[in-house]
């Protein structure tokens, strides 16, 4: 267990990170910089980082017991299939005419992260 709260720790200290590069190269592209030589140098660092992200995250799964990683494969299943259906219908429903505004990434970044957090805790509820 105190081996899970150390990866626990270090996980949240990457995707921190990562989500901080994103931040700033979203917000410094075209205002601290014009130049497309510090983007794609500020791509590579988000990219580095988001790979240590990953890495720290596949960490953190091999310290799960059986339960934890069923939850968890479960979660990131109905995850997956909710993302790939949802943004689908989504993109194919301003190809259509259905939807007015072309759909936008940020919002479908948002429904798989509740999607994964719902999944979560009605899977940790269920096998309670």
């Amino acid at each position: 267990m105190k081996e899970q709260k150390k990866q626990t720790k270090v996980m949240l200290g990457w995707t921190l990170a990562w989500v901080v590069s994103l931040a700033f190269l979203t917000g410094a592209e075209n205002t601290l910089w014009n130049d497309l030589i510090y983007t794609k140098i500020g791509l590579l660092i988000n990219l580095a980082i988001g790979i240590g992200m990953i890495v720290a995250n596949k960490n953190l799964f091999k310290t799960y017991d059986e339960l934890q990683k069923k939850i968890q494969f479960e979660a990131m299943a109905i995850t997956l299939g909710l993302a790939v259906v949802v943004g689908l219908t989504y993109e194919v429903s301003f190809d259509f005419g259905v939807i007015d505004k072309e759909p936008e990434f940020e919002y479908l970044m948002l429904f798989i992260s509740f999607s994964y957090t719902a999944s979560n805790i009605i899977n940790a509820r269920r096998y309670k």
